[in-house]
């Protein structure tokens, strides 16, 4: 019988080195194996996120899409309804400058004083203002006709009346401290001249009379009543409040 040699110390570590190796090469491909798994694992995870992100952004853009749509739509009625309220105005502005061409025909016949070149006195307004014979006026004047050239011309504002018993006049410009340069005008469509002025002492207005000339030289007045210019004051302020 034969017996197998004594090993030797160096045969004994070989062996120990050897197992060691192989021990270290597959904890190492179990290592791999499993960041490897990981790894597809988080990969996965990256993809579904990124799958979710791309349909939530797909989602977004159809909505985006959607809404686009509609406030199109919605601009599109808009700009029909603009061009048509234009359309509507455009024909009004017709009409109303036939009217104005017929009326002043009219006038003209009728009471050719009250025009000057297409220049009329629309409006004349008395205030009373607090102290001592104080008043505002507003005085509107309007383009009849020519709309789309430029009127001037020039006004004059009178107050007659008694004072001291004696007959008295009064321009209203110079006592609201409007200088003559004032009494030009150019417009188009209307002019407003206002201001406000105090009375001369015991002088008793009876009459305001506005004369408007036009730069052809054409002219036209009108004569107010002092009291009811003061009178129709209570009247204006009611409808204001109304």
């Amino acid at each position: 019988m034969h017996r197998k040699p004594p090993e030797t110390r160096e045969h004994s570590e070989t062996r120990r080195l050897v197992l060691l190796f192989i021990g270290i090469a597959i904890a190492f491909s179990v290592a791999g194996y499993l960041v490897g798994n990981i790894r597809l694992i988080y990969l996965e995870q990256e993809a579904r996120l990124f799958a979710q992100q791309r349909d939530s952004l797909h989602q977004r853009m159809q909505q985006q899409e959607y809404r686009s749509n509609i406030l199109q739509v919605e601009l599109d009625v808009e700009r029909a309804a603009t061009q048509a309220l234009q359309q509507e105005l455009r024909s009004t502005q017709d009409e109303n400058a036939n009217i104005r061409r017929e009326l002043m025909f009219y006038q003209r016949v009728m009471a050719p004083e009250l025009d000057a070149d297409g220049i009329s006195i629309d409006s004349m307004t008395v205030n009373t203002l607090p102290g001592n014979n104080s008043f505002y006026f507003r005085l509107i004047l309007l383009q009849q006709e020519r709309i789309q050239q430029l009127a001037q011309g020039s006004l004059r504002l009178t107050l007659r009346g008694l004072r001291d018993g004696e007959r008295q006049e009064y321009s209203l410009l110079t006592l609201a401290g409007i200088d003559e340069g004032s009494t030009q005008f150019v417009m188009s469509y209307f002019s407003l001249t206002e201001g406000s002025f105090t009375l001369p002492e015991n002088f008793v207005p009876e009459t305001l009379h506005v004369n408007v000339r036009s730069r052809q030289g054409r002219q036209t007045e009108r004569t107010f009543q002092w009291q009811e210019l003061v009178a129709a004051e209570p009247e204006q302020q009611e409808q204001n409040a109304n």
